[in-house]
């Protein structure tokens, strides 16, 4: 296993929460959620036997916010998710495992850094790499980061990131064991118009003693009532035990039909390199969610999945199989988060 439980990273944050409560006044807010959902999967295995599954999901979370002092914050969450369906195989009472905490200090007037770690244990391997479009079903993956970053507003619409990071990834039944990836990024945000912003990124990244670039961009248009963005991006990337060239052309769209409903759409498509094989994957998104009150909302959302056989489907063979596969799912349910007042303890 890669590294801490999220109870372990909880313990953490409590700890420094009690030491600092012995100091001056401070302002901390604790809120708690939760997450209940019916879910359906048509590929939950995603390979050529589709097997499907229908179930119930669950999910408490934490969130915990702590200033201590005007330039200092610490923020903190831990979340779990449980699955239940009628197969064994199917259900798993941790899911989905995360905590992390953030250190944020404020230098100047416009200038501030933080710095963030980060741990994830998740049954669904590819919602640790979201950026690199490889799918795998249910498969347990593991990841650990942490990651420096110093932020300079330089005017009022000009604002530069320079940060590094390192992320750890480890995939059940590869058999490659744990895999680092080293990065060092730059990036700047521009307020073109005062509805249309652009976000550009680059920077290196060290993987197995190689090291390449890596550069992404970020076209972002927003109305009152509408959010269009448009991104690319290009590098190489570790993908659990394999190191791939990964370009990525990715969309949203939202739109608020009603105060309390907004509905949006995201298309992308995928192209992954290992040396001169490629393998492309298409994925669209559908989602609608509605505030009914303030501490309640209710969402709903599909996704479809078109994966090309290739580095990743296996077998990598010359036998006759579908040229490609996919992947339909289906969630739909509610969030509950209670009402909260940040509160200021008196010294």
């Amino acid at each position: 296993m890669l590294g801490p439980r999220p109870s372990m990273m909880v313990a953490a944050l409590a700890s420094v929460l009690g030491m600092a409560a012995s100091g001056s006044a401070e302002t901390w807010t604790v809120v708690p959620s939760l997450d209940v959902g019916a879910r359906y999967d048509d590929n939950l295995f995603f390979n050529d036997a589709r097997r499907g599954a229908a179930g119930l999901r669950a999910g408490p979370a934490l969130s915990v916010e702590y200033q201590p002092t005007p330039r200092f914050k610490l923020l903190g969450r831990a979340g779990l998710d449980s699955e239940y369906s009628g197969e064994s195989e199917a259900s798993l009472w941790a899911a989905r495992q995360s905590a992390a905490l953030t250190a944020q200090y404020r230098l100047g007037a416009f200038t501030s850094i933080s710095l963030s770690g980060e741990y994830a244990l998740t049954a669904y391997a590819a919602e640790l790499i979201p950026s690199v479009g490889v799918e795998y079903g249910r498969r347990t993956g593991e990841s650990l980061g942490s990651k420096l970053e110093l932020e300079h507003r330089v005017s009022s619409k000009v604002l530069l990131r320079a940060g590094g990071g390192v992320l750890a990834l480890r995939l059940d039944g590869s058999g490659r064991g744990l895999r680092t990836q080293l990065s060092s990024d730059t990036g700047l945000v521009v307020l073109i118009t005062p509805h249309t912003t652009l976000a550009v990124q680059f920077g290196p990244r060290y993987i197995a003693g190689s090291l390449s670039g890596h550069v992404a961009g970020a076209l972002e248009r927003t109305r009152p009532r509408t959010r269009l963005s448009i991104g690319y991006e290009r590098g190489r990337s570790l993908v659990f035990d394999r190191t791939l060239v990964v370009e990525s052309y990715a969309a949203r769209f939202s739109y608020r039909l009603s105060p309390g409903l907004t509905v949006s759409a995201s298309p992308a498509l995928f192209r992954q390199w290992e040396r001169s094989e490629e393998q492309r994957s298409w994925y669209i998104e559908g989602a609608a969610s509605y505030r009914a009150r303030s501490w309640l909302t209710v969402f709903v959302n599909h996704t479809y999945v078109v994966q090309h056989r290739g580095l990743f489907i296996e077998p990598l063979t010359d036998r006759p199989g579908p040229a490609s596969l996919s992947r339909n799912t289906l969630a739909a349910g509610f969030t509950l988060v209670p009402r909260h007042v940040p509160e200021e303890s008196k010294p």
